[in-house]
């Protein structure tokens, strides 16, 4: 599928998703503010800090930023942007909604 706005090829969402998430999972143990920062660029989608949260928790562990993120992140459905990241950080919150 082609992003007409970008005039990009959309990236396959679930392998980036994949790879954001196992990022993150080798950048554990979180820190709280880093959670946190996380948590509320998903609920405000504030795909900008989700971007840069990332960017350092790649930096963290040596890793590169998966290919595809920026393209999934300034997809012009919002609805695209909002659950990709309420999926990534349901998949690696040490504490998820119900807990706290």
């Amino acid at each position: 599928m082609r992003d007409y706005w970008n005039n990009v090829e959309t990236p396959d969402e679930e392998k980036v998703m994949g790879e954001v998430i196992d990022l993150i999972k080798k950048a554990q143990p979180l820190t709280y503010s880093e959670i946190q920062e996380l948590r509320n660029a998903a609920e405000l989608c504030d795909r900008g800090h989700f971007e840069y949260q990332v960017k350092r928790l790649a930096a963290k562990v040596g890793e590169k930023v998966p290919a595809g993120l920026d393209v999934i992140m300034e997809d012009p459905d919002f609805d695209v942007r909002v659950s990709f990241m309420k999926k990534v950080v349901a998949a690696v919150d040490p504490a998820p909604v119900a807990a706290r």
